[in-house]
């Protein structure tokens, strides 16, 4: 899977913005809401490692535009299997570095008995 941000260059083309101050004062006058200059340049000139969905919906309303106008991901089903190969067809967790537990083969449902039922106080 490949991840292209391509905010800044849309920006230029399609909106003639080129400073992360500009986008900041249209943010703040179309949608009233303030994103520091920091969280703005760094949206601007670098690919985010993550971005919460409420700073998509701010940026999509401000400019007018779909996220699809400035974000691309693409699959590649070659490099998926490679992927998988290489992964050895284990799950893999997206965060953190616990291994994730194989499902069982003879059942995918826990064991009810593993449970302990705490009994309500009696009135």
């Amino acid at each position: 899977m490949s991840f292209e941000w391509n905010l800044r260059k849309w920006l230029a083309v399609e909106r003639d913005i080129y400073k992360p101050s500009q986008l900041q004062a249209l943010i703040l006058e179309r949608t009233g809401v303030q994103l520091s200059i920091q969280a703005v340049s760094t949206l601007m000139n670098s690919k985010p490692s993550a971005l919460r969905i409420q700073t998509i919906q701010v940026l999509c309303d401000a400019l007018e535009c779909n996220l699809c106008d400035f974000c691309n991901i693409t699959h590649s089903t070659q490099s998926q299997q490679k992927k998988r190969s290489v992964a050895g067809s284990s799950p893999r967790r997206l965060y953190g570095n616990k291994p994730v537990a194989p499902p069982s083969p003879d059942n995918d449902f826990p064991d009810p008995r593993r449970y302990l039922h705490k009994e309500s106080p009696e009135s």
